[in-house]
């Protein structure tokens, strides 16, 4: 079930607005407020989803900043300085990114010794933050009613675990303590 929710939260941030400039013409194109046209040269917000077809196609180039290893980097020293119940506001789709951020690290050929330390480090920054983060999701999911004003700083695919970490716990506790 966990797997399904967390595709769920992912194929939401599919649909959110990306920002991309246009190549080639596009005509007509069905978006959320109805039909628009695009031309070449012109900057549009459209559905993640549609984006990524469009840059495939050559028919649009992205105009939002990529997630960089540097910036996995920040987002670790920033989290690290945060107190048990804070957290640090990353990107919207931080999870989608880096994993995709992880795998064009993984494909590409290592040819100097700073590629690897690159790579390695890439590596231990997403797992170091994904710990510090995982492990203040499991000291708020022990808060019981007082998850719900965590939501707002939390990703999406955090949100999930969350819910699901809480109702894990209070069902173990009513069941070895009959608590309620």
């Amino acid at each position: 079930m966990l797997k399904e929710l967390i595709d769920l939260a992912e194929a939401y941030q599919e649909l959110s607005p990306t920002r991309v400039a246009i190549l080639k013409d596009l005509g007509r194109v069905r978006v959320e407020g109805g039909w628009e046209t695009f031309a070449k040269g012109d900057e549009a917000s459209l559905p993640l989803w549609l984006v990524k077809e469009l840059i495939k196609a050559g028919y649009a180039d992205l105009r939002e900043q990529k997630l960089s290893d540097a910036e996995v980097g920040k987002y670790l020293m920033v989290e690290k300085s945060l107190k048990s119940g804070e957290f640090s506001p990353l990107k919207e789709r931080f999870y989608m990114e880096v994993k995709e951020l992880l795998k064009e690290f993984k494909e590409s050929p290592i040819k100097t010794s700073e590629d690897a330390l690159r790579k390695m480090r890439l590596e231990s920054n997403v797992s170091d933050l994904v710990r510090i983060r995982l492990r203040k999701l499991v000291q708020i999911a022990f808060l019981k009613g007082e998850v719900s004003e965590f939501m707002d700083k939390i990703l999406p695919e955090e949100r999930v675990l969350l819910n699901a970490l809480s109702d894990v716990i209070s069902e173990w506790l009513r069941e070895v303590l009959g608590a309620d």
